[in-house]
This record gives structure tokens, C-alpha cells and sequence, in this order.
């Protein structure tokens, strides 16, 4: 009996000084920038972080998409290896590791679906200064669902508390606001009618100027100008998984194929 109460206070009081030190290694990252949203979560994680690179902060950067990476502050990349699957906790040893990097900013991706989750994500693990939600269609029905506005319900559980939140989101973004209002949260949604084709000709995959305009967005709110933001996401490495075309010439043929893997929701196929 007295061992399995020493076991019991040991386990209580390790998991107490697990959180410390999570909450810690949160404090000592001033800019924390949290991504959500249906699609373009890894491309617009991977956009911001180039962007105020340029600009000079010290970023660090994980992804979830296709492949799951961090982004290190000299841009270089680590794939990182899940042993038992996708699991919230692995946001705890991105911290732990940013935080050695004493950068400026972090740009997480959010890898929860369901909706419990994904409000424990923001509020116990990342405590985001700055929130951005993509879009809201109809995916992951079976967790989120079962209506396209329990999907958008569900995506703002990630709208922080007294912070900052960007959305591109048209059809449901009352619905974000009327949150982001409960949570004294300043929410702005962005159009991507300020992102010419010449500034996306530049990329070397297809970007969508949505996401674009979101990640200047973001960088502007920081203090980074938009000419040094766009050039460092134009030189930027894409997601495994971003839009990309192949032109095969082939007898006189043109034959072209596309690359559209990583849009696994109803619209976006």
C-alpha cells in the first residue's frame, strides 16, 4: 500500500513538472503562431516561417501535412519519426526543442482533428499570440461533423484568448468572429485580391493567393515588409504534398498531370 502511494505522488508530481516545464519553454518563445483550418495548413505554416526568416527572425516551424517536418530557423529541414502514429504530445518535444533554439517565432501547424483536442492543443500546449484558420469545408465529418458548420465550430476552438486571429474563411466567418469576439480575440479576414499572377508565377510549385494573403497578413502584423515577406516565400521549400505540374511531351503530345494528392476533402477534389 505505501509503495503504490509513493508511486502515485511521484507520477502526480512528475506530471507537474512536466507542465512547468512545457509552460516554461512557452513563455520563452515571445511570437507563437498557431495554423488551422481544412486545406493549405502546411503550405501557410511553411509561407510564414520563410517570411519572417527574411525578415530577419529566428523562426522554428513544424508541419503536419504530407510529411511531417520541423523547419529549422536556417530553413534547413527534419523529418520527424512517429514510432506509435500522430499523437498531440509530440507539440510538447517541438517546444522543448524550439525553445533550445531561443528563437523569436514559432509556427506550429495544428494536428488535432477532434475538437476536444484540438481546444486543448491551443490552451494547454501552444497559447498562441497569433491564430490563423484557412478555410472551413466539409472534412473529417465523421469527428467534426456532421454539419460543415460543426467543422467551422470545431476550427475555432483554436481562436486564442486576448490574441490576434486571420482567416480567409468567407461563408462561416461570422460565425469566427462572433468567438474570436467572446475571447476578446482580434479577428481580420483577408482577400486575396492584393497577390498578382506575376507574384505567384514566382513560385515554383502552384501556391494559392489565398495563402499567400494570409502569410503576409501574418508577417505584416509582425513588422516585416511585404517585398522581403514575398521573396522569401517565393525562395521557399514547398510541402511534400503542395500543387504541382508535370508537363510530359510525348510524340507530338502534350500530356500534363498534376499532382493533388494532399486535397483529400470533398470540395477541394
Amino acid at each position: 500500500m505505501n509503495v503504490l502511494i509513493v508511486a502515485t505522488v511521484l507520477l502526480v508530481g512528475y506530471w507537474i513538472y512536466e507542465y512547468w516545464r512545457h509552460q516554461r519553454n512557452v513563455n520563452a518563445i515571445p511570437i507563437r503562431i498557431h495554423i488551422n483550418g481544412t486545406r493549405g495548413k502546411s503550405s501557410v505554416t511553411r509561407l510564414i516561417a520563410a517570411g519572417l526568416r527574411a525578415g530577419g527572425k529566428r523562426t522554428v516551424a513544424k508541419t503536419t501535412g504530407t510529411t511531417p517536418r520541423v523547419i529549422l530557423p536556417d530553413g534547413r529541414e527534419a523529418a520527424i519519426i512517429r514510432l506509435m502514429g500522430a499523437n498531440i504530445i509530440e507539440q510538447k518535444y517541438i517546444f522543448r526543442y524550439a525553445a533550445k533554439e531561443h528563437p523569436d517565432a514559432v509556427v506550429i501547424e495544428c494536428m488535432a482533428v477532434n475538437p476536444a483536442y484540438q481546444w486543448i492543443t491551443e490552451r494547454k500546449f501552444v497559447r498562441s499570440t497569433v491564430s490563423v484558420i484557412t478555410n472551413c469545408r466539409p472534412d473529417h465529418l465523421d469527428v467534426m461533423g456532421p454539419t460543415e458548420e460543426n467543422v467551422a465550430m470545431s476550427l475555432s476552438n483554436t481562436i486564442p484568448s486576448n490574441g490576434i486571429c486571420y482567416t480567409a474563411e468567407d461563408k462561416y466567418f461570422p460565425l469566427l468572429k462572433k468567438v474570436a469576439k467572446q475571447r476578446n480575440c482580434k479577428i481580420y479576414q483577408i482577400r486575396p485580391t492584393d497577390v498578382t499572377e506575376e507574384e505567384l508565377s514566382k513560385f515554383n510549385y502552384i501556391e494559392h493567393a489565398e495563402n499567400v494573403q494570409l502569410a503576409l497578413a501574418v508577417c505584416a502584423e509582425l513588422g516585416i515588409p511585404r517585398h522581403i515577406a514575398l521573396e522569401g516565400m517565393q525562395n521557399s521549400h514547398p510541402d511534400p504534398g503542395a500543387l504541382k505540374k508535370y508537363v510530359i511531351y510525348d510524340e507530338g503530345k502534350t500530356l500534363y498531370f498534376y499532382n493533388i494528392f494532399a486535397a483529400n476533402d470533398p470540395d477541394s477534389t
